[in-house]
């Protein structure tokens, strides 16, 4: 099980390198770079993310596989297999 669990974290690992890589789209960083669009609407930015609270209310495990609903609804595998499709799909996407 542990191997499994550390073969996905080096595979998204290896994804997160290689699609999310920075890349320079201006002369500016932060907010100067960014395109406001229409001045009279607010801007937002979604960022896409997951993490791990290990060992705070269950183990990697139970966080990774979703076991012991009764505690807390969490199964990141779920996140992990919905997420590196999407990002291999759309190399335009980034998940952090």
């Amino acid at each position: 099980m542990q191997l499994i669990l550390h073969s996905t974290i080096a595979f998204v690992a290896i994804v997160s390198i290689c699609f999310g890589a920075p890349f320079k789209s201006a002369d500016k960083c932060g907010y100067g770079a960014c395109n406001l669009g229409q001045p009279d609407k607010l801007n937002v930015h979604i960022v896409p993310h997951t993490h791990d609270d290990v060992g705070w209310l269950k183990t990697v495990d139970q966080y990774f596989y979703g076991a012991r609903n009764d505690i807390q609804h969490a199964a990141v595998q779920y996140i992990l297999d919905s997420v590196i499709p999407a990002l291999v799909e759309n190399p335009d996407r980034r998940f952090i």
